[in-house]
């Protein structure tokens, strides 16, 4: 019950920081924004395949690079499922993920392990794309199930056309 009542206050309050940037951000200006947090011990970058989608979800390819706010970076690959309403297709694209680790909450140690990744998420997934996306989202899971991931910032290179509104299911290993 703590664990999930973390989880819900990490989300909440990745969800209302998120909200209120006003320019894209790279992972370094978000660890620089973020550099006092006792929570926030990263950004996730990642570049996004394009896909095409058919009602009921879709399955897009990762290639991410973390760098936790410590400085010390780690590649990532792994693939984004999403199964809900998930109409049209969208060209390769960026996200920008905040990493908050949900122990920090309650008083645990603060990972600056950059493997702390690895593993499975799901949460939430809203995008919507008309030549140029925006959306956002967030994951939970990782290493022990204390990890918070929140979609900053959605770019998309080539745009596309697509809505979505959909349960989000991303698996990531480490880049050989």
């Amino acid at each position: 019950m703590k664990k999930l009542l973390a989880a819900g206050l990490a989300a909440a309050l990745a969800v209302t920081i998120g909200g209120c940037q006003n320019k894209p951000q790279d992972a370094q200006a978000a660890n620089q924004q973020f550099a006092n947090s006792k929570v926030y011990i990263g950004a996730l970058s990642c570049r996004v395949s394009g896909s095409t989608s058919f009602i009921i979800g879709s399955t897009r390819d990762l290639d991410c690079a973390y760098l936790t706010k410590d400085g010390i970076s780690q590649g990532y690959k792994g693939t984004i499922r999403q199964f809900g309403v998930d109409i049209g297709y969208t060209k390769e694209g960026h996200i920008l993920w905040h990493v908050f680790q949900v122990n920090g909450l309650v008083g645990g140690t603060v990972s600056t392990d950059p493997t702390v990744l690895v593993g499975g998420f799901i949460g939430q997934n809203t995008q919507v794309t008309a030549s140029a996306g925006a959306g956002g989202a967030f994951l939970y899971g990782g290493a022990n199930n204390q990890i918070v991931l929140q979609a900053t910032e959605i770019r998309g290179s080539g745009g596309g056309y697509n809505l979505a509104y959909a349960i989000a299911d991303i698996e990531l290993r480490l880049k050989n």
